[in-house]
């Protein structure tokens, strides 16, 4: 196949925004569509060297498969085996047995099955699992496991319905991919049979320009219009998209039509936009893409480990830079040798294989000392014990996922006997929350009403939850005509939905909220928002004591709290401050002293980076009861404002 430095300068478009979106997320908000673009690409290149060898007849399944062991299997598993002994010295237990879980699964290419069941809303932060990125090389081998197979039978029983076949499937991962979206974000992002659409492009691309060979040529102002328009779409989508935006479904065909249209103009080396991409820098950064998309987000990911916390822009910098070095020696000393051997196709099967073995070995290895360090007592076993101090109904009675209970389905703790509820109507923050209240409430059921990402603001529609709309009205419904319902305990993370596009929303669903709430006779109270943090606290905590750091010190401080949550501080003040809700003030509960609090004795305020523990929570309960005692006395001396 001709080498084409378009695509390799393509390639550079592609692996800057992905770091820069990694390492510096507000620079480039949309620097995530860069892996579209490698994947439109790599659909393109593979397509067209399958179809010039089925052409030539040395198309053979194996290989094919040799060839990509050759390209892929040096640079991923050195990458591999550095980062693994990295994560044996750094991470906690916890997270050393699922890096090890994902090890295994990366070395089988199938990371995104295992990301996706490990994903979860309360699961490991996704910024702090440093094989994350590796969904990516799943989705494109699990779909060479099926195309080049599917592409010989067409060519040998269908070879003029190639094209529709192509464009057939390619309409049906796209169709499949916008029925997930609403009900199962996570599945169609990670799902290779969703994202198929993307690389079918490049497929069908490959397959249309190689018939396309021998027509009469287009004017050059055609190349110039489309190659221009294509170059300042691509950037465009860069600029303008957004991480919260429902992603892939049709806004990936922007970043990914752009790209095809490149690729297109680029045959002829005639367009502006193609002479720029094959200028020597970006091409440089093209021949290193690939090891540098391997290596940067497992250091930039380490750095958190490292410093219990978002690395700064320095840190990020640095890490950056070593991630440009070590892509630098893994291109010169691991790959350009092994894809420059003459080692024979038989060896290279071997070899790939007993790679495989390897790392199913060293996950093995790993996932036993993991076990082996999580079962040694001490002070950091019980600061890390707070990971699994969360309610124990939490997946009974918290709506998750594609699991959404209704009203008739809530949990209701406390004694049994006792009349009046109150009902906590919130996100995953009032989880534990409505279970300390049960525990502590001696004269009062509590019903648990929460969502994940899910806040109690009607018609507001948070990123990637488009049912919380309906879901939310049919709850209000209920709660309004509820008599057994006195009070309502509204719970958000606020920072979260006043970072996105719709916080005006946000601010006025969760304000419709009250307003109904009290027309119904509803004690209405309002959570302020809890610190948050970068890393797990249970783990910083725990780390912190091996490393003889001073605990509190974990804790931010409380002029840094206020500063974090000033929008959302100031929010909830708007919405209390004519009465109709009462807030419960967290500020000096929390974060009454120098720093906020994240430790009672030796148990953890947090069971990961923003979630109340049951400790927290419990810590927090009180201080809701005593503003329902506040409220049946005002009530009992007469009718007045709350305060």
């Amino acid at each position: 196949m001709k080498f084409r430095p378009d695509i390799e300068g393509l390639r550079a478009l592609a692996i800057v925004p992905v770091v820069v979106f990694h390492a510096w997320p507000a620079l480039l908000p949309g620097g995530f569509v860069g892996v579209d673009v490698f994947f439109v690409i790599s659909g393109y290149l593979i397509t067209t060297l399958l179809l010039q060898r089925l052409a030539a007849g040395s198309y053979s399944i194996a290989s094919f498969y040799a060839a990509r062991i050759r390209r892929i299997f040096p640079a991923l598993f050195a990458m591999l085996a550095l980062v693994a002994p990295a994560c044996w010295l750094l991470l906690e237990p916890a997270a050393l047995h699922e890096f090890a879980r994902l090890l295994g699964a990366t070395g089988l290419f199938a990371s995104n099955i295992e990301l996706y069941r490990t994903t979860g809303y309360f699961e490991g932060a996704a910024e702090l699992k440093p094989l994350l990125h590796t969904w990516s090389l799943a989705v494109e081998e699990q779909y060479y496991i099926v195309f080049p197979p599917l592409l010989a039978l067409l060519w040998r029983f269908a070879r003029r319905r190639i094209g529709i076949v192509l464009v057939a499937v390619g309409l049906a991962s796209l169709a499949w991919c916008l029925k997930l979206m609403p009900y199962d974000a996570e599945w169609a992002f990670f799902a290779a049979p969703a994202r198929t659409f993307e690389l079918m492009i490049g497929s069908v691309l490959a397959w249309w320009m190689g018939r396309d060979e021998a027509s009469s040529p287009r004017p050059v102002w055609v190349d110039q219009a489309v190659g221009g328009g294509a170059f300042v779409a691509l950037l465009a989508s860069l600029l303008l998209m957004r991480a919260d935006h429902a992603f892939p479904g049709p806004a990936a065909l922007w970043p990914c039509l752009a790209t095809a249209a490149l690729i297109w103009v680029g045959s002829t080396r005639r367009a502006l936009a193609t002479r720029w991409l094959s200028m020597a820098p970006l091409r440089w950064i093209g021949a290193h893409s690939f090891s540098l998309y391997l290596w940067h987000w497992p250091v930039l990911v380490l750095t958190r480990h490292l410093v219990l916390d978002q690395p700064t822009p320095v840190q990020a910098t640095l890490a950056v830079a070593l991630s440009v070095a070590l892509a630098w020696a893994s291109l010169r000393w691991v790959e350009a040798p092994v894809r420059q051997s003459r080692l024979a196709q038989p060896v290279m099967l071997a070899a790939g294989a007993s790679t495989i073995v390897l790392s199913l070995a060293a996950a093995w290895a790993l996932t036993v000392a993991s076990d082996h360090r999580a079962s040694q007592p001490g002070r950091d076993a019980a600061l890390r014990a707070g990971a699994s101090d969360f309610s124990a109904d939490r997946k009974r009675c918290h709506s998750s996922g594609n699991r959404w209970l209704g009203y008739d389905e809530r949990c209701l703790f406390g004694p049994s006997d006792a009349k009046p509820i109150l009902a906590v109507w919130g996100d995953s923050h009032g989880v534990e929350i409505a279970r300390a209240l049960g525990n502590l409430a001696t004269d009062r059921r509590v019903a648990q009403l929460t969502g994940s990402s899910c806040p109690p603001a009607l018609g507001y529609k948070p990123p990637g939850r488009p049912r919380c709309v309906a879901v939310n009205d049919a709850l209000l419904a209920r709660l309004t005509e509820d008599a057994s319902v006195d009070a309502v305990l509204l719970v958000a993370r606020h920072e979260f939905y006043l970072g996105s596009p719709d916080a005006d929303a946000f601010e006025a669903g969760l304000a419709e909220s009250i307003r109904r709430l009290r027309a119904a006779g509803k004690h209405v109270l309002l959570l302020d928002p809890v610190p948050t943090y970068h890393y797990p606290v249970p783990a910083a905590l725990a780390m912190r004591w091996r490393r003889a750091d001073e605990l509190a010190a974990q804790g931010q401080t409380a002029a840094d709290y206020r500063i974090r949550q000033a929008a959302a501080l100031a929010l909830v003040q708007r919405l209390t401050a004519d009465g109709q809700a009462e807030r419960v003030g967290l500020d000096q509960l929390l974060c009454g002293g120098a720093r906020c609090q994240v430790l009672e004795g030796d148990a953890s305020l947090y069971f990961d980076d923003n979630h109340l523990s049951m400790t927290g929570a419990a810590k927090v309960a009180p201080a809701v009861l005593r503003l329902l005692e506040v409220k049946t006395t005002a009530t009992a001396v007469g009718p007045g404002p709350l305060r």
